[in-house]
């Protein structure tokens, strides 16, 4: 599989961008910013216009700084400012996934992916938390939750590189290659 060229980019950014917010006090504002942006950058016409290399960088500089000044803080509009200047836009997705992931990091949470075959009910959920918190060292977690009911029963967790499969259909499929 090939690398990604850009992840090495994001992944620079996106520490620089913590450290700032960091230093400013400012890491949660900055974290809106980029939620406000990427639900920008969502709407196909907004990408191509905000990565659009034939795009002049100063007339977008400004298109931004106009929808953007009385948003968000001015640690993130600098930020927006020099990935045009440096025509960085296309790896903002990136930038946007590495500076969460180190958020996580940095605060002490975790995100788990619950694909449920049967529904789970708050207290099931709860109890899944606190066997996946004492897994994670004590981080907080965040449960992401889905019904799947083809699944047939059980549930597949992820967190990280932890994956839990307790599936129905899964134990169905070992046990018909264990037949065949």
């Amino acid at each position: 599989m090939a690398t990604n060229v850009s992840e090495p980019v994001a992944r620079m950014y996106a520490a620089a961008l913590l450290e700032i917010g960091r230093e400013k006090g400012s890491v949660g504002k900055i974290h809106e910013g980029l939620q406000l942006l990427r639900g920008a950058w969502n709407d196909a016409s907004f990408r191509d216009f905000f990565t659009s290399p034939r795009m002049n960088k100063d007339q977008k500089a400004k298109a931004l700084v106009d929808v953007l000044r009385d948003k968000v803080v001015p640690e993130f509009l600098n930020f927006v400012l020099l990935l045009i200047k440096k025509r960085r836009e296309p790896v903002f997705d990136n930038i946007v996934n590495q500076f969460e992931k180190y958020r996580d990091e940095a605060e002490g949470r975790a995100h788990a992916f619950v694909e449920a075959g049967s529904p789970f009910d708050e207290a099931e959920k709860e109890a899944l938390k606190q066997a996946l918190r004492q897994a994670s060292g004590g981080k907080d977690i965040v449960l992401h939750y889905e019904e799947k009911p083809e699944l047939l029963g059980g549930a597949r967790v992820r967190m990280g590189d932890l994956l839990v499969d307790t599936t129905l259909k899964r134990r169905l499929a070992n046990l018909a290659r264990q037949v065949g």
